[in-house]
């Protein structure tokens, strides 16, 4: 089963591939499920309602699917081997549409919402860090900020893409219980993204200055009451609304600052 899960494993980067209004991720999710119906259902009649049982509204975050994918296949398996009555089988689309809604919610905040910024402000802090603070020979390095973003990135919902889909083959419809200790992993991204925001603001106000020169007669107290200033209002802001916020708006200031040629 081990080249079953991962050919289903490989397949779930399609899921969106041919969405659609009417019922959105429906037909990538039966080309997901599909290899492990071949392999338990060996009455093609009963393959068949089982694939045309798939073909309703499905719509849920992409790295989410795998969860879903592998409690239904689960359930499938059990129904293949007549171990599950004709009057439960409703209860395979009510697990999906059960499950689709909150795993969407959680997928957007944590990859979408905390993590994806967290690691652009990781990419951010390497490149001042390379540009303006490590030897002049490392300035021509940063070109490769981008590649580190991405690898990053990648990393990290890839792993947990197939984790995810390991941990639904694993426990089944109990995997919605283990999936709750992800709200601690949700929180501690959360707060280092935080703190990596105000790190990276701080070196770049350390690296660049604030265009103020001249202003303070002393540069030391300048740059305490800048530093002071960034720390205090990063923490606020972050606490507040947290780091997406903090991201986009940290963005449109260097904008305006830009604009304004300060």
């Amino acid at each position: 089963m081990i080249k079953i899960y991962s050919r289903m494993f490989v397949r779930s980067f399609f899921i969106q591939t041919l969405w659609n209004y009417e019922r959105m991720q429906n037909i990538g999710f039966v080309f997901i499920l599909k290899p492990f119906l071949d392999k338990v259902y060996l009455n093609e009649d009963k393959k068949k309602e089982a694939l045309l049982r798939h073909t309703g509204h499905f719509n849920t975050h992409p790295y989410m699917s795998g969860v879903v994918v592998a409690i239904v296949a689960s359930l499938e398996k059990k129904i293949a081997e007549d171990s599950v009555t004709d009057e439960k089988l409703p209860d395979v689309n009510n697990i999906k549409d059960t499950m689709a809604g909150p795993l969407a919610a959680l997928g957007d905040l944590f990859f979408f919402g905390t993590l994806r910024p967290a690691i652009s402000f990781i990419s951010i802090f390497i490149l001042i860090f390379f540009v303006k603070v490590l030897d002049s020979r490392f300035v021509d390095c940063g070109i490769l900020i981008p590649f580190v973003f991405i690898v990053l990135y990648n990393v990290v919902h890839i792993v947990a893409r197939y984790r995810l889909m390991f941990l639904g083959f694993k426990f089944g419809k109990e995997s919605i219980f283990v999936l709750s200790s992800f709200k601690f992993l949700l929180t501690l991204t959360r707060r280092g993204g935080l703190i990596i925001a105000i790190a990276t603001l701080v070196l770049h106000f350390s690296a660049f200055g604030l265009g103020l020169n001249g202003m303070f007669s002393d540069s030391n107290a300048q740059d305490a009451i800048v530093y002071g200033i960034v720390l205090v209002c990063s923490v606020f802001v972050a606490s507040r609304f947290g780091v997406t916020f903090l991201f986009y708006t940290i963005i449109l200031t260097c904008v305006l600052i830009s604009y304004l040629g300060i």
